[in-house]
């Protein structure tokens, strides 16, 4: 056994050594270099060929070492990674040195590692790396023990009190330098958070900055009076995208190709939703284009339009257009900016638009609701009217009547914006429109007599894609004068009104009205009213002094083919009230229900009744 090393170290070596650690430390060097200077010094000071210092894990459950010096790498992993210096160990030992010193608080010597039942496992280990002798030391860092200084000799030792004393000096740099490493940690935390936030900040009022470059840029053009046109050519340099403006109806309204792109936007009217109702968007319950778009903020990629971005025009609740850019990826945060921007100043543009339009709808509703009148004093005046409206009123026409079957003021007022958007789009001369009674009336030119009717089947395909329920759209009879339009208004009016709603029908003419068409064109009002009066006024008469139903149960009866139970379940009354109310009928005109000649009188008188009583 070697001679018991406890006569202390030169002094003047000691304070040498202990300054450089000092200056290291406030010279702020990362912590593992620290740590490894100091197992150097311990090693010079002392005379140990080897030192290491542990650090507990931030689970506090296994010590590890973070700096060495002289030890080699197998132990290295051997300690740290294959048997790891558990404070908890699992089986009977619990008693390492370096553990002893970390819980107890307190140096532990080794003198001879051959003969300390302590070292357990790590015993042949240290012999095979050359370790016969230890010392361990705690080592605290604000008043908390979080590792050990430990020293390695080569032969068998002892530490004697001043070199006991020197190793805890020297632990206690170790704490000094974790608390000092933990202190500069927290800094530079701050000052990277510092640093990031004024990036951030900076970077936010550059986007503020070009925000308010892209706004002024916008309510320029708006205020320029530069129209829908402008405004997408300003968008399409900003963003650097083609773009294409298009309303509720799908009409396009503007369109401007960028670096040899253009866009073009879906047909509407083709689009069919899928299974789910989504288009290939994944929105459960889309019917149409615009309900995919109308959501998005503010615009949206989609399987329904590959290639495009799309985005609503709003203004409050309500969807005006449809905005669509090239590419089908959204993005950067400056450019989604100029989009939403461009979506506001289109969505005032197309308010402006409107009104300027509803004033001219005003006066062509005005005209319209002269022409049905059929008083015409002065026609010269009115043909003179409507070339100012962009009319020919010299031409053929045809009036078209547009109603939707679940009809109220939200319904009505969104259809007439969709028939209006149609109406405009149309080359001139343009058509008249107007709204009377909840429903759509239009005197479109009709030279080409099959003209008109592909116009009702346009707005009505177009409706029926854009709104739910049905949309039912009616044509007269060509008219080659003016005088005669009052007379295409109560047949428009009366198909809608006397020929059954079925889902899917087709235009509803004239020609295809059987019976009731035939009437419509050929009846005049004021004569066969006579007629009418003749075999239904007895029955209404009767009805109004007796507060019966002859009329109705007549219709009901003739429409359920003379069936009696069919009509009772109709009326809800008994069969037997059926058949005396039937014999009342044939008392009071003098007929029989059973002759083929009586059924068609009447059947006829029905209906002339009908037209004659249509407004």
């Amino acid at each position: 056994m070697g001679a018991a090393s406890s006569a202390p170290p030169d002094l003047l070596r000691w304070m040498s050594a202990i300054d450089e650690l000092a200056i290291a430390v406030n010279q702020q060097r990362d912590l593992p270099a620290l740590l490894q200077q100091i197992a150097r010094t311990a090693c010079d000071l002392l005379g140990y060929e080897s030192a290491a210092v542990l650090l507990v894990d931030e689970d506090r459950a296994v010590l590890r070492i973070e700096g060495s010096w002289g030890l080699s790498e197998s132990y290295l992993r051997l300690v740290n990674e294959e048997s790891p210096l558990l404070l908890a160990p699992e089986g009977t030992f619990a008693g390492s040195p370096s553990r002893r010193a970390y819980v107890e608080c307190a140096p532990v010597i080794v003198e001879d590692i051959s003969r300390d039942p302590s070292y357990g496992p790590w015993a042949k280990a240290a012999e095979e790396h050359g370790h016969h002798s230890m010392a361990s030391v705690p080592l605290r860092n604000q008043g908390e023990t979080v590792g050990t200084m430990n020293v390695y000799g080569s032969d068998p030792r002892r530490l004697g009190p001043g070199g006991l004393e020197l190793l805890q000096v020297l632990a206690s740099h170790a704490g000094i330098a974790l608390e000092t490493s933990a202190h500069l940690e927290r800094d530079r935390r701050r000052v990277r958070e510092l640093s990031s936030l004024n990036e951030t900040l900076r970077h936010r009022t550059e986007l503020l900055q070009q925000h308010a470059a892209i706004h002024d840029r916008f309510i320029g053009v708006a205020r320029r009076g530069g129209g829908i046109a402008d405004i997408a050519a300003a968008l399409a340099e900003t963003a650097d995208r083609a773009v294409v403006v298009q309303d509720v109806s799908g009409q396009t309204l503007a369109g401007v190709a960028r670096a040899g792109v253009s866009v073009r936007p879906p047909d509407w009217l083709s689009w069919q939703p899928d299974a789910d109702g989504g288009g290939g968007g994944g929105g459960g319950g889309v019917r149409s284009l615009l309900d995919l778009v109308a959501p998005a903020s503010p615009v949206m990629s989609s399987e329904a339009f590959p290639g495009l971005l799309a985005g609503p025009v709003r203004v409050g609740e309500e969807t005006l257009g449809v905005l669509w850019l090239a590419g089908d990826a959204e993005d950067d945060d400056l450019r989604l900016r100029a989009i939403e921007q461009a979506a506001v100043v289109l969505g005032l543009e197309l308010l402006r638009r409107r009104a300027v339009v509803d004033a001219q709808w005003q006066l062509r509703g005005d005209l319209v609701s002269e022409l049905a009148s059929g008083a015409l004093s002065d026609p010269e005046a009115l043909i003179a009217r409507g070339d100012r409206l962009g009319s020919d009123l010299r031409l053929p026409q045809r009036v078209l009547a547009v109603r939707h079957e679940q009809a109220g003021e939200a319904v009505t007022a969104q259809l007439l914006r969709l028939v209006q958007s149609l109406v405009l789009s149309r080359p001139r001369p343009k058509p008249l429109l107007a709204l009377r009674d909840g429903v759509i009336v239009i005197v479109a030119p009709a030279p080409d007599p099959a003209g008109a009717e592909e116009l009702a089947r346009h707005i009505r395909t177009v409706a029926a894609q854009a709104m739910e329920g049905g949309v039912r759209v009616a044509v007269s009879e060509r008219c080659p004068v003016p005088d005669q339009l009052s007379g295409a208004f109560r047949q428009v009016l009366g198909l809608l009104r006397l020929i059954p709603y079925a889902p899917g029908e087709d235009v509803l003419t004239v020609a295809s009205a059987g019976v009731i068409g035939m009437l419509l064109a050929d009846v005049d009002p004021q004569r066969m009213g006579v007629l009418a009066e003749r075999w239904i006024g007895p029955l209404r008469t009767y009805d109004q002094r007796r507060g019966t139903d002859l009329v109705t149960t007549l219709r009901t009866y003739l429409d359920h083919d003379l069936n009696t139970n069919a009509t009772a379940e109709a009326l809800f009354i008994h069969p037997n009230t059926v058949g005396l109310r039937v014999k009342r009928i044939e008392s009071l005109l003098g007929v029989s229900l059973t002759s083929v000649g009586d059924l068609t009188t009447l059947r006829t008188a029905l209906a002339i009744d009908d037209i004659t009583r249509t407004p």
